[in-house]
């Protein structure tokens, strides 16, 4: 994604450089967000003011990016496994085109480290029966990639339906059963529980629903069954930088590396940052998210937001510091669209106070698959939200 000439300059440059992390949101925000609380079906929003963003966007760049990203994970999961991959070979064959976006009849693994063919033997394989089958889905989806800029919120750029359906359930996989499994990664369990870790390469949904975390104050909390845990009380989990909610700042100490695999594929794409901190958000029906600013990253840079499963009331706004004009916008967020803030919009108040219910896309809805026959549709209530970005300037010599 390549910046162009940034138009005229906006009064929202009074802004200024007040980044105070604990300074409560203005109180129409917080009006605003409670009134969403309260909103009942069919959750119309208001009409957005769009401008084409002055940023570009290739297609050939997104099918490049979004073919290797899907081809990496792919090879993990069949690597060891020549049967499912002949199986999957075969369910491209299906006359709707769509079809190969589906990992859902895919068995997990369970001995992801033992691989029957290499990285080069897979690829010869996936150029000749793979790649040319998902150039065709990503064809035939015909989504507009185009990026729009939302006039009143200037630098907040809508990416609408910029991940295809594969690509969507890769995160998922990747976030959810890796990355969550991962003792660098903090999650809310960990201020108040000891995590029993599944073996290498399993998933936490592969642990028995009623096996238990404990507590590390048995006083004042009861063991968590690991049913609860997925069920309702999973929240949020960091990668990278090691956020401490807290103190609302990063530690001191070298953070745990970004992963491989999402580095290069937001920063291939979003070109202007060097991804190096995230946090997954994980939604359930009622849960939503309040009004606060994202201001404890040292970097300047913007930041990425992607959404998966339920769509979502997502409300941000802007205080103008010279005149102390409020400006907000309420959006719908869908699964698969992308928002990029960057510029006034980079320090802007958001959160989100309503979860759509029933608006899970059919391709997510067996999320986490029939490998976790006691997890049947979990994704199809869930919102899940990888918000990256930067920590720090890079070092020039």
């Amino acid at each position: 994604m390549d910046e162009q000439d940034s138009g005229p300059a906006n009064a929202l440059d009074g802004l200024g450089n007040d980044l105070d992390p604990y300074k409560a949101a203005p109180q129409d925000l917080k009006d605003l967000w409670k009134q969403w609380t309260k909103a009942k079906s069919p959750y119309e929003v208001p009409t957005l003011s769009l401008i084409p963003a002055g940023i570009q966007i290739s297609e050939d760049l997104l099918q490049r990016e979004f073919t290797a990203f899907a081809l990496d994970h792919l090879y993990s999961l069949f690597a060891n496994d020549s049967q499912g991959l002949q199986g999957f070979l075969a369910s491209l064959h299906s006359s709707n085109p769509a079809a190969v976006l589906s990992l859902e009849d895919v068995n997990i693994p369970k001995s992801p480290n033992q691989k029957v063919c290499s990285k080069a033997e897979f690829m010869t394989i996936a150029d000749a029966k793979l790649v040319p089958e998902l150039t065709k889905a990503w064809r035939h989806s015909k989504c507009d990639h185009t990026p729009y800029e939302v006039v009143e919120i200037p630098g907040l750029v809508i990416l609408p339906n910029l991940l295809p359906s594969l690509v969507q359930q890769t995160l998922l996989d990747l976030m959810l059963h890796r990355e969550f499994s991962r003792p660098q990664n903090q999650t809310n369990f960990h201020l108040n529980y000891n995590l029993s870790y599944p073996e290498d390469g399993e998933s936490f949904f592969s642990i028995a629903p009623e096996s238990a975390f404990s507590p590390k104050t048995p006083a004042e909390h009861k063991p968590m069954s690991i049913q609860s845990a997925l069920e309702k009380n999973l929240h949020w989990i960091t990668l990278g930088g090691q956020y401490d909610w807290t103190n609302k700042v990063y530690p001191p100490e070298k953070p745990p590396k970004f992963p491989d695999d999402l580095t290069k594929l937001i920063k291939n794409i979003f070109t202007d940052i060097k991804p190096e901190a995230a946090i997954i958000n994980v939604y359930s029906a009622k849960d939503k998210l309040s009004m606060h600013r994202d201001v404890s990253e040292e970097a300047d840079r913007g930041l990425v937001s992607i959404s998966l499963g339920c769509a979502c009331i997502f409300i941000i706004g802007i205080e103008d510091k010279i005149t102390g004009k409020l400006y907000h916008e309420t959006l719908r967020l869908n699964s698969g669209d992308a928002i990029y803030m960057a510029g006034a919009s980079r320090y802007a108040w958001h959160g989100v106070p309503k979860i759509i219910p029933d608006s899970c896309p059919d391709y997510l809805q067996y999320w986490p698959g029939k490998s976790y026959p006691a997890w049947e549709g979990w994704m199809n209530k869930k919102r899940v939200n990888l918000n990256i970005r930067q920590m720090y300037e890079e070092k020039t010599s």
